[in-house]
């Protein structure tokens, strides 16, 4: 009975996500124009700095000059990332907002249950998303991937479950600060930065790649490039799969337990 009861409240939240986003057929329209705007400043930049269309020093780092497929793909897997951040960060600051957040939590299913599935569509939308941005792509920059998709996929699923799992986390933040943009800002600027998602992380400073090296976002970018566009890898993609599929666990448990020990908190001091 447990079980449907959070199953029904899973499908209630999927909906109503769905159902805001399509209210507002320019989410859809600005898919187009999104990679678009993002992407081209950093083509021609890679332009200005090729020779004969081959950018030596960046190969010297990734193994070949695909510098418009390292970009895309990593604004492909960034998109997951900034879908599991404000997601489930937003969900909760839109119910306190409208007050609701303490009566939604006075029902008998899982509060995390609620957290995800109310971010649950942003991923699917997402997903959808990202596949029209790699089609635009093709046919604005050449963008090109191998048929390694299922692959990729089995790298990429654990490693988004991983993440969902640091945005339980700071979402749980939100419940303490009360501001969702300033912390899902930085955590997400911040945590794409560091995992190379339009640089190689080679180029950073050893203190700063080390740091990188401990955030799983940076094997999810590395495993996806190696998979798709045969960049050389940091390391062997057999290891790499084993610290995506781990930090799936270690996250989403560490995830969970900050998320109830500030819920408790919060609720012992009269914030929510």
């Amino acid at each position: 009975m447990n079980l449907k009861r959070n199953l029904l409240a899973a499908k209630a939240a999927f909906k109503i996500s769905m159902k805001i986003y399509f209210r507002y057929p320019l989410n859809f329209i600005l898919t187009f124009f999104d990679p678009i705007i993002w992407i081209t400043p950093f083509y021609f930049m890679g332009k200005s700095f090729s020779s004969s269309g081959v950018a030596a020093g960046f190969r010297s780092y990734t193994g070949n000059s695909d510098y418009i497929g390292f970009l895309v793909i990593g604004y492909m897997v960034s998109s997951y990332i900034s879908a599991s951040f404000w997601s489930l960060g937003f969900s909760l600051k839109n119910e306190m907002m409208q007050g609701v957040l303490e009566s939604n939590w006075s029902a008998p299913v899982n509060r995390i249950n609620l957290l995800i599935s109310k971010g649950l569509f942003q991923f699917v939308a997402t997903t959808f998303e990202n596949i029209f941005t790699g089609i635009v792509c093709h046919f604005v920059f050449g963008f090109t991937i191998n048929n390694n998709i299922l692959k990729f996929l089995l790298y990429l699923i654990p490693g988004i479950i991983a993440m969902i799992g640091l945005g339980i986390a700071i979402s749980a933040l939100v419940l303490i600060a009360k501001e969702a943009n300033s912390i899902i800002d930085f955590s997400n600027s911040m945590v794409s930065a560091l995992s190379g998602g339009f640089f190689p992380i080679k180029v950073l400073p050893r203190s700063v790649f080390f740091i990188s090296m401990l955030i799983p976002l940076t094997y999810i970018n590395d495993s996806s490039r190696a998979i798709l566009i045969n960049q050389v890898p940091i390391m062997p993609l057999k290891y790499q799969f084993i610290i995506i599929v781990a930090s799936m666990f270690v996250f989403v448990m560490a995830g969970s337990a900050v998320f109830y020990a500030i819920e408790k908190k919060c609720r012992e001091m009269g914030l929510l």
